[in-house]
């Protein structure tokens, strides 16, 4: 609920905050978020609070390495491709931003859902948003995993109207 209530679905455009949601995101693939919660202290302290450049200076052998910390979620293809997407990222974050961003024009989009009504179809809308962010060369990344990551970082507000943090 602290997530919920403090970040999930909070507009933001710094840099930083979208690269540590998108990380969270790509490590929560196939698992509960809560599973990713429960690792966050220690992804956020083995990670250097996912610091593109830190993550960006990582190796083949920093991976290895960071599989062996109990304290993270120590998944070998989701650790080599978060690093990945640090180096491409870091290469140009402005165009990180903007293809989170520009595709709804820099305003949140609102679903305006009420409990009753049924999670809305994200595969057709979230298209351009993984296309975009493959041909940046980024990994790990599907219909799931983006709407889940524009979700988390403001661009759709899916809160329902009832809920007391909406945006």
């Amino acid at each position: 609920m602290i997530y919920h209530d403090t970040i999930w679905g909070k507009p933001t455009k710094e840099l930083n905050e979208l690269f540590r949601s998108f990380c969270l995101e790509t490590m929560q693939a196939g698992l509960a978020f809560q599973t990713v919660l429960k690792f966050e202290d220690g992804m956020n302290e083995a990670f250097h609070h996912f610091s593109i450049d830190y993550l960006a200076g990582l190796t083949d052998q920093d991976v290895a390495r960071l599989c062996e910390n109990p304290k993270i979620i120590r998944n070998h293809s989701k650790i080599a491709g978060m690093i990945h997407n640090a180096k491409v990222i870091q290469q140009n974050p402005q165009q990180f931003i903007d293809n989170t961003w520009g595709p709804v024009n820099y305003m949140q989009l609102d679903h305006l859902l009420s409990e009753s009504d049924p999670v809305p179809d994200f595969h057709e809308f979230t298209k351009q948003f993984v296309n975009s962010f493959k041909k940046m060369g980024l990994k790990r990344i599907g219909p799931v995993t983006v709407y889940s990551y524009l979700q988390a970082v403001g661009v759709v507000n899916d809160h329902i109207l009832q809920c007391r943090f909406r945006s």
